[in-house]
């Protein structure tokens, strides 16, 4: 079952969720609660409900009386503090003549002219004059000759037969009305919110995952040119001109590709349109003075209910649990972009709603800043000025300048805010309005949510980590550079694969709560070696490319072998990490390593993962006759899991059946079944990392054609130490790896791969200048005939 499917079914599944009010009813306004069902009945009773008859029981008024503000919060009219307080009975009025026989009489005619049939009139009646009692009946009620007196507009007794008054009845019925009007009307956009974007998002899943079932509609699109057109002018390309992943100038945030601008484009649109059409007022209105203090009620509970709406997605898609994710494809970061503007745009509803209630109380007729201020004092309302506070400082806080410089603060400081958000947002809806408008559906959605995803965190904590025996993992810090490898040896590596990244705790430290994001550089079962994915703490460092010249010297280095790290965990299932070390735990990871006197530091840290690299993502694997990573930098973490595949798939195909064991696609000979050539382009600034990655990784590894680059200011080797040291073979191989001086030029690269009628995916992972200029040049290739597809493998958390 998907996430998705409960917005599928949304206007039917929220009516699942009780709430105590209507007579029971549960839901939403529309979906379960229904406002007024028998308007013309529920008027007549309000026009004659105040009257007081024969049989009301008084008691003494408290000294400086009281004052009622009418509808709960709506900022109603109050009463007369001067009215004698008396209080009628059920009893009272199912005994009582005058009380039954003009209720009767009111219903029957005024609901006549609404078009309600005598069983309708019949059983509203029982509801609302008797209490629903059986008797006396409506039938009995009904007086032998019709009243000809009609109560005065400030009657106080109901002493009689008589008509309800005309202007009472017509106020009482067009208020009622039209505020279930508009409470409909906000429930109706919500859904239709929730609907068009949950929707759109897993109907584009489902096509995802149709097109990978079915091989002869895959073919059919390859060959399709109109699939080609809408690639290559709304699927690919950057929104303007090249840049995508790379930060705005003062990193003030990304831009998102056409597709993706599209859709949150409709998204906000949608939100503001809704926002802002449909008002209507209804005057004289019994529960405000004014039109302007009307209007302000209706465009304040608009934008409180979208906002809601808007809150509940955001929290699905900032999951890492989301489903959608594997039913689309799609990157989180693609789900955290969407995450954050719908972020924003509760956020300016929020605004927009706390403003509008602002502005009644200065509308004419009302006490201004002194009845304002009156209001506020009152619980729920200084909760929600608390939830809207929250929420802009959520998302100021979230801009990318202070998640990149403190990423651990703004991580802590976020989830802080938005429980804060979420709780004064329950205690400024749920004591006011209690279970009436089911406005508290939206937050158990939010909940369910948010509870899902961190109880899914903490069964792959439990499923993947040992519970005790060896070390949980070996960090070594990778000589003359600032790199680590972090090793963990899970319980079990089944479900890894390429493309993937884990989320690491690391106790030890101190902040056991914290967990950071890492590409998978490789994994096996317990005895053989292992290959790559790319940190995401490490792609978002876009200078890694900075300065170098073009191609210069080249020196050539041998594919070297390192004998497996001697642990006593040697024989586990591991799972390799390599990491640029950033301030925060990979810093004080870092030190750790290296005030110890041991190369390599053993210690307790807990997997969550494996996340991403689901099959549907990789769909052009299955199909491609070439595969081009163009990487940069760390980014070769990313690279080296489909090296690894690669490696499998064709032991496979050459009759080998060894591999390893959980790997994606086992059983169908690997994603890249069809893959006859696969290129490898690495450019770095580091020599260490590129012989590291040599070493560990790559030996053994045939077939591949290799091309790296360093960007750094000399080729000189800097072979560890540490490796002589402890007596590390090196083996060089019968085709040694060329190491150009400069910086890679990635278009002379996919030019070069590619070519008429083959297919050829590209895997683009690493700094963001370099990934954007990757999506150029496949842009280009489809629009010179090529069928090129693009897995872009980067992050923009």
């Amino acid at each position: 079952m998907y996430a998705s499917r409960l917005f599928t079914v949304l206007p039917w599944a929220i009516q699942l969720i009780p709430t105590p009010a209507f007579g029971f009813q549960h839901g939403i306004v529309g979906f379960g609660i229904d406002l007024y069902q028998d308007l013309c009945c529920q008027a007549c009773h309000d026009a004659l409900s105040t009257l007081f008859l024969s049989c009301t029981t008084f008691m003494d008024q408290p000294e400086g009386g009281t004052s009622n503000g009418g509808m709960s919060s709506m900022g109603g009219m109050g009463m007369d503090m001067d009215m004698p307080m008396g209080m009628t009975s059920d009893e009272c009025r199912a005994t009582n003549p005058p009380w039954l026989q003009t209720m009767a009489h009111c219903i029957r005619s005024r609901c006549d002219a609404d078009g309600y049939p005598f069983a309708k009139q019949a059983q509203c009646f029982s509801k609302h004059a008797v209490a629903g009692a059986a008797e006396p009946s409506f039938q009995n009620s009904l007086p032998l000759a019709a009243p000809t007196a009609e109560l005065s507009a400030d009657a106080m007794w109901l002493n009689a037969t008589s008509l309800v008054n005309g202007d009472s009845y017509y106020s009482i019925h067009g208020t009622l009305g039209e505020f279930a009007r508009e409470e409909y009307l906000h429930t109706r956009y919500a859904v239709i919110i929730c609907l068009l974007t949950v929707g759109t998002v897993s109907a584009c899943g489902l096509f995802n995952q149709m097109t990978g079932r079915l091989p002869s509609l895959q073919q059919w699109l390859q060959a399709s040119k109109l699939r080609s057109k809408v690639r290559q002018s709304i699927l690919l390309p950057a929104l303007v001109g090249s840049r995508h992943l790379e930060p705005l100038p003062g990193k003030l945030g990304y831009i998102p590709n056409r597709v993706l601008s599209l859709f949150i484009a409709v998204f906000v649109v949608l939100n503001v349109v809704f926002s802002a059409v449909s008002f209507r007022s209804f005057q004289p209105n019994i529960y405000w003075f004014s039109a302007g203090f009307e209007l302000c009620e209706y465009v304040g509970n608009r934008t409180g209910i979208l906002c809601l709406v808007n809150v509940s997605i955001a929290v699905l898609f900032a999951g890492r649990n989301n489903l959608l994710l594997a039913l689309t494809g799609w990157s989180q970061t693609t789900f955290l972009t969407l995450h954050r503007w719908a972020a924003r745009v509760a956020t300016v509803q929020a605004v927009v709603h706390s403003i509008v209630y602002t502005q009644a109380y200065f509308e004419p007729g009302y006490g201004g800043a002194a009845e304002y201020a009156s209001k506020a004092a009152e619980p729920y309302f200084y909760w929600g000025i608390i939830a809207t506070i929250a929420m802009c400082l959520a998302v100021g806080f979230a801009v990318l300048p202070f998640r990149i410089r403190f990423y651990e603060a703004f991580l802590i400081t976020h989830i802080a805010l938005i429980i804060l958000t979420l709780a004064a947002t329950w205690y400024h809806l749920v004591p006011h309005f209690g279970f009436d408008y089911g406005y508290q559906v939206w937050l158990y959605i939010a909940f369910a949510f948010w509870g899902a995803d961190r109880l899914a965190r903490v069964a792959r904590l439990l499923y993947y980590n040992s519970l005790g025996g060896a070390p949980r993992a070996v960090v070594e810090a990778i000589p003359n550079c600032n790199i680590l490898q972090i090793t963990v040896f899970p319980r079990t590596t089944v479900g890894f694969g390429p493309g993937q990244h884990s989320f690491l705790y690391f106790p030890g430290p101190g902040k056991f709560w914290e967990s950071h994001p890492f590409s998978i550089a490789g994994w096996k079962s317990g005895s053989s070696m292992i290959p790559a994915s790319s940190s995401p703490e490490s792609v978002t460092n876009g200078k890694e490319e900075a300065g170098a010249a073009a191609v210069g010297k080249v020196k050539r280095v041998p594919n070297v072998s390192t004998n497996p790290r001697e642990t006593s965990v040697a024989k586990h299932p591991s799972i390799s990490f390599l990491t640029r070390v950033h301030a925060g735990a990979t810093a004080s990871l870092q030190r750790r390593v290296l005030s110890s006197s041991a190369p390599r530091l053993e210690m307790a840290v807990f997997n969550e993962g494996p996340y991403a690299g689901h099959a549907v993502a990789h769909q052009a694997l299955l199909a491609t006759d070439t595969v081009v990573c163009v990487i940069g930098g760390i980014g070769i973490t990313n690279a080296l899991g489909f090296v690894q595949a690669y490696h499998h798939t064709s032991r496979l195909r050459g009759g080998d059946g060894g591999g390893e064991k959980g790997i994606r696609g086992k059983g169908s000979r690997g994603i890249m079944r069809q893959t006859s050539r696969f290129i490898l382009a690495w450019s770095a600034r580091e020599l260490p990392l590129i012989e590291h990655v040599q070493m560990n990784f790559l030996h053994g590894v045939e077939g591949i054609e290799y091309m790296f680059w360093c960007t750094g200011s000399s080729l000189t080797s800097a072979a560890s130490p540490e490796a002589k040291d402890e007596g590390v073979a090196l083996e060089p191989t019968p085709t040694p790896t060329m190491i150009q001086e400069g910086r890679m030029d990635a278009g002379q690269v996919i030019r070069s791969a590619v070519e008429a009628g083959r297919h050829t995916t590209v895997i683009s992972c690493g700094p963001g200048a370099m990934t954007d200029e990757v999506r150029g040049h496949v842009v280009t290739c489809v629009e010179d005939g090529f069928k090129v597809d693009l897995i872009e493998e980067a992050y923009a958390w």
